[in-house]
């Protein structure tokens, strides 16, 4: 806001104390809206709305603003992530959440500018998970440099690959609310980012102090919404979970829920879509209620989809890279450890 405005409604207030009159309101409303940070948006015809959608459907080309996953069976059900949206992918620990950011971020950024931001790691742990899922080294050998020369010869292979890849890291310091919107709008407009991954949501705070914990992550919830809407950008942000599939028993009862998302009910109404990592393996859950193998599988549940259908897709867990694999082909393209192969000997789908 302009000093002369400022000025401006500071005589109003003066004056509407003095005589109270109405009018002076009314100008206070024309002051604000004459500032562009508060001007209110033209209002669209909807024969205009929907004749703009009509064309888009009627063409060919599948639609440039949307973000695949990398996975085609949570695509095939969530139909993708889309720009102004806010996605919650949730887990207790231990599930993958960061793995999966991961495999995200590195599929992603091979068509659209993606900007990680890192909470929850440093940059350099960060960066040899990015060498792991990409070299399908093991993270533990890349930690130790224990690689043997096929491995080293995969991981020099990896450089080229980033290459090609528009991905950025903010290894952030600074875990305040404003100061992470700052680097991602600094990272918008520089970079073009498209994309924005949080890593993760409970780990913000904000610059005041609150009574209770939960208004705190509240308002952190929102501000990543709106910064998803007001730079028409995918913000992406990982959350944790209480303990209540913890408690309950069963197969079915292990399972996530919306109703476990940490410390604030705001976070499943600002969400767009939820997706709850889960893996019955680490809970000794071995067989589905079918008798299927669970071994080696991570079953990721779309809890919450505003423009599109929910459901559950499973994929394959390769624990010790991490790294998360679709099912579908994963003879040819999924390849396990010696170790981990013979852990699973007889035990997997296939």
């Amino acid at each position: 806001m302009t000093r002369e405005l400022q000025q401006k409604i500071e005589d109003l207030i003066a004056r509407y104390r003095q005589d109270g009159d109405e009018a002076v309101i009314n100008h206070l409303k024309k002051l604000l809206y004459e500032d562009e940070r508060f001007a209110a948006n033209d209002a669209i015809p909807v024969a205009e709305l929907v004749g703009e959608n009509l064309r888009r459907l009627k063409t060919d080309a599948p639609r440039g603003d949307v973000f695949n996953s990398g996975f085609q069976q949570l695509d095939s059900v969530m139909g993708g992530f889309l720009p102004g949206e806010f996605i919650v992918v949730g887990g207790r620990p231990a599930m993958g959440k960061t793995t999966f950011l991961v495999d995200l971020s590195l599929n992603i950024s091979k068509t659209v500018p993606l900007l990680f931001v890192s909470l929850d790691f440093p940059g350099e742990q960060l960066a040899n998970r990015f060498i792991a899922s990409l070299s399908e080294v093991p993270i533990r050998r890349i930690q130790q440099g224990t690689m043997s020369e096929a491995e080293w010869e995969r991981i020099d292979a990896v450089e080229k690959a980033f290459a090609g890849r528009r991905l950025f890291v903010l290894d952030n310091r600074n875990n305040a609310i404003s100061a992470i919107k700052a680097h991602c709008e600094k990272q918008i407009s520089e970079n073009g980012v498209k994309v924005i991954v949080v890593d993760y949501l409970q780990l913000i705070s904000s610059s005041r102090r609150w009574r209770q914990r939960v208004d705190e992550v509240s308002l952190v919830s929102r501000e990543l919404k709106n910064m998803a809407r007001e730079h028409n950008v995918c913000v992406i942000a990982s959350s944790s979970l209480n303990r209540g599939p913890e408690y309950r028993i069963g197969i079915e009862g292990k399972h996530p829920q919306l109703a476990d998302l940490r410390e604030s009910g705001a976070i499943e109404q600002d969400a767009d879509k939820v997706i709850m990592v889960h893996r019955p393996e680490y809970y000794r859950i071995s067989e589905d209620e079918k008798g299927n193998s669970l071994i080696g599988i991570a079953e990721f549940i779309v809890a919450k989809n505003r423009n599109g259908a929910t459901g559950d897709v499973r994929l394959l867990f390769e624990a010790g890279i991490p790294a998360f694999k679709n099912l579908a082909g994963v003879k040819e393209d999924f390849a396990f450890s010696p170790e981990r192969l013979k852990e699973l000997d007889g035990k997997l789908p296939f």
